[in-house]
This record gives structure tokens, sequence and C-alpha cells, in this order.
């Protein structure tokens, strides 16, 4: 334990001997200043990478329409001139009027309501909202228990008209027959 003890007592004055040569020159004055101006830079620089994640929006334009712009403007630049023909829409129900189609059948209750029209030709087409139905272009605003709502837009260059057509389940001229289940027969009050 001796040993120890003046080998550690040795070797510690060997190093304060080594520390004490004036090997290096003597530093200016104005470094330790630069060393602390540089700290707290060095701190700020580290403190934004030890704080929450930043999150960074990119808005992307395209396909959407200008807010500052006026929509009317925009129909107005659209609408077709005299000599030009009109084409609201390429969808297979849009080659009849409204008044020709018949509505058939509703399904409600749903998040996305649908319906069933049947076209002058016998054929039956589902319908849901924002179907486009009707030579000018309507479009299926609202499927209710026993009718469908077609809206149509018509635009003139001094403003744009919307004009709600019915589509009723039942007509009112027309009286389904009421049959006797047991006999088969019309039944007659």
């Amino acid at each position: 334990m001796k040993t120890f003890h003046s080998m550690f007592i040795s070797g510690a004055l060997a190093l304060a001997l080594v520390g004490c040569g004036e090997d290096a020159p003597p530093r200016p004055a104005v470094a330790p200043k630069r060393a602390q101006a540089e700290t707290p830079k060095e701190k700020a620089a580290e403190t934004p990478v030890a704080a929450a994640p930043t999150y960074v929006y990119n808005y992307n334009p395209v396909g959407k329409r200008d807010p500052f712009r006026s929509p009317v403007e925009d129909m107005v630049r659209e609408a077709p001139q005299a000599g030009q023909a009109v084409s609201a829409c390429n969808e297979p129900l849009c080659q009849w009027d409204i008044d020709q189609l018949k509505l058939v059948a509703v399904v409600t209750g749903d998040a996305n309501p649908m319906a069933m029209v049947e076209d002058p030709m016998g054929r039956g087409h589902i319908v849901r909202r924002n179907t486009r139905l009707g030579r000018a272009g309507g479009k299926v605003t609202q499927i209710l228990r026993d009718e469908v709502i077609v809206t149509e837009t018509i635009t003139t260059p001094e403003r744009v008209v919307y004009n709600p057509v019915k589509m009723e389940l039942k007509q009112e001229g027309r009286v389904d027959p009421a049959y006797d289940l047991m006999t088969g027969k019309n039944w007659e009050p």
C-alpha cells in the first residue's frame, strides 16, 4: 500500500510539473471575450433543435379557384356565344329533358340516399346527389322520401338563376289500382 501511495504522489507531481511549463505563448485578452461571445450563439443554435418539431404547411393552388376573382365573371366568360352549341353535360341522362324521365323508386334513411329514374326507352338509372340529368345539365340536390329535386342553373350576363324541378314518385293524376290479395282482382270501394 505504501508503494501505491508513493507512486500516486509521484505521478501527480509529474503532471503538475508538466502542466506548469511555458510551451504555449500567452493568449491575448480579446480571445476570452470571443469565446464568451460564441458560447451564447452556440447555445441559441442548440435550443431550436431541442424544441418541439414545427409543422410546415405548403399550399398548392393547383385545381382550386382564385378566392379573389368573382365567380359571376367566370360564368359569364364561360357562357356560350350566340353561334356556339350548348353542351351542359355528357352523361347518359343528359340526352332527355327532365319531364321525359320518370322517378320509379327512392331509397332513403341512409347517409347516401339514392333513387332510380327510368328513361323513355324503359332503362333504369341509379341517381345520387350531384348526379347530372336533363338537357340543361341540372344536378340532383335533394333526394327525399317521395321526390327528387333537380336544380338547373341558368346563367345570363346579368345574373345566375337557379331553377329547382321536382320529380315526384307518384304522379297526381294516376292512381294505382288496389288489389284484393285473396282473389287477385281489383278492389273497388
